[in-house]
């Protein structure tokens, strides 16, 4: 049952009210989860996309085991950095990532397999189906089979719906999808899954969220694109909706809800796997910024959970000091962008409050109808 928008609005102004204190004590131990909170209800997995450069610092390592459950490799294994030439590979940057979680006992995300961006110059020289398909196989197979029973979830895929979802096959031109064909994505997820059969699989895109003709072609290819993987017996198990949430446009609510509630139906679980805040349009005061920020992603993780909820939320970073918003997403008035949980100084923010709520439950708070859920 989709809530009345008073209802969501009224529990909205609670809660900011709630992170806005708790982000003004300014330190880590106030944003901590009460493990008491949410009992009975099943606890989402809370992560971050970690980068290597950073973990030298104590402050960055303590921030991530402070208040996130998960890491995802942000560029270590792009294949920019991982694939230096055709024969090599180069997991020098992921080792460390995957070292520093397993000691912290976090779970841990590969990101991404497959993928057409921070690509490698030698890759724009193949030409043919036969020498593209065995490099991606290899890559998957040495990859995954690197970190088998460690890396428990990838995005196998990444962001391989058009950006003019409505033309052709709705699908990017990518090097595979011109050399390979549209059923790169099935070879792919099946490669990934021979490599390590217990990891969870992922098709991972963005702009999933938002009202307009637009967003509602780009949901209905990746539906289109997994009714046909699931029916055909392809190993698939979530579909990540990226999450960054840009300021000048609207989350739909209502298509979010039952865009989740298609994706369950297939047995499919949702991942929101890069969540953060694209703030150039909001105003420069910070406060109000980043309680815009927090009203926000609460919207999108409400739609989330109202569709019938998600496996894991991933920040795309963990502290708005190291984000790709403060080189490519600058703001016009030259203001540091304030895109993530954590502010440059390690302090929370209202969105962590947003985050910690939906963490420790699949379900929002009790509000009169909750009766009717099961």
């Amino acid at each position: 049952m989709i809530r009345s928008g008073l209802r969501r609005r009224s529990l909205l102004r609670a809660g900011l009210g709630a992170g806005a204190a708790t982000a003004g004590a300014g330190t880590m131990a106030s944003a901590q989860p009460d493990p008491g909170a949410g009992r009975g209800h099943a606890r989402v997995k809370l992560g971050c996309a970690v980068q290597r450069r950073y973990l030298d610092e104590a402050e960055y390592r303590a921030a991530i085991t402070s208040h996130f459950d998960m890491v995802v490799t942000e560029d270590a294994l792009k294949w920019e950095r991982l694939r230096p030439n055709p024969r090599d590979f180069d997991f020098a940057d992921s080792d460390v990532i995957v070292n520093f979680a397993r000691s912290a006992g976090l779970a841990i995300r590969g990101h991404a397999l497959v993928y057409h961006g921070q690509v490698p110059a030698w890759l724009d020289k193949v030409d043919n189906r036969r020498d593209a398909e065995d490099d991606m196989r290899r890559a998957i197979a040495t990859t995954v089979g690197r970190y088998r029973g460690v890396i428990g979830s990838w995005d196998v895929v990444n962001e391989f719906t058009d950006d003019r979802p409505e033309v052709g096959s709705g699908l990017r031109p990518t090097v595979w999808e011109r050399l390979i064909g549209p059923d790169y994505i099935a070879i792919a997820l099946r490669e990934a899954a021979a490599a390590d059969p217990a990891a969870q699989l992922v098709l991972s895109d963005y702009f999933l969220e938002y009202r307009g003709r637009h967003y509602d072609d780009r949901r209905s290819v990746m539906l289109r694109v997994v009714r046909d993987l699931v029916r055909r017996g392809v190993p698939l198990h979530a579909v990540g909706m990226q999450g960054h949430l840009y300021g000048d446009r609207v989350v739909d609510g209502p298509a979010v809800s039952r865009f989740v509630a298609e994706l369950k139906s297939l047995g499919l679980d949702v991942v929101v796997t890069e969540l953060d805040i694209v703030d150039q349009a909001y105003p420069a005061d910070p406060d109000i910024r980043d309680r815009l920020a927090a009203q926000q992603a609460f919207e999108l993780l409400d739609a989330v959970t109202e569709g019938g909820g998600a496996h894991s939320i991933l920040a795309w970073g963990v502290t708005d000091r190291y984000s790709w918003t403060s080189w490519h997403m600058r703001r016009q008035d030259g203001l540091p962008t304030r895109p993530l949980a954590l502010d440059a100084a390690y302090r929370p923010k209202p969105l962590m409050r947003v985050l910690q709520h939906f963490r420790r439950r699949t379900v929002p708070p009790i509000l009169p109808e909750r009766g009717t859920r099961p």
